[in-house]
């Protein structure tokens, strides 16, 4: 092999060292690594820095019982049926929405 051969390859493995090691990095932590870390490297060494950043778990699933679910169905139809404009078919999706995420709270 050819220098710019082994040198994409140790700056490869080096990214792939350096990404392993940023997962187990505590979160809001910042992490230094000098680079080329190799002795005889061509290359001007260089300092990458990273900070880890948690990602916030995702919210649990809304589940909804059948009663409320029905209720949410009944409320939309009698909305529907009274509405005699766009204006107030969306202010009953607004009051079906509120009292459903009320029982939400409730539960």
């Amino acid at each position: 092999m050819n220098k710019k051969h082994v040198s994409a390859f140790l700056f490869a493995a080096l990214c792939a060292a350096g990404a392993a090691q940023a997962q187990n990095v505590a979160p809001g932590a910042t992490q230094e690594m000098q680079f080329p870390s190799a002795q005889g490297s061509l290359s001007p060494p260089s300092t990458l820095r990273m900070t880890v950043t948690p990602e916030a778990p995702p919210p649990p699933p809304i589940r909804d019982t059948p009663q409320s679910q029905a209720e949410f169905q009944r409320c939309r139809t009698v909305s529907d049926r009274a509405a005699t404009s766009n204006a107030q078919m969306q202010a009953g999706v607004e009051q079906c929405l509120r009292e459903l995420q009320q029982r939400r709270q409730q539960q």
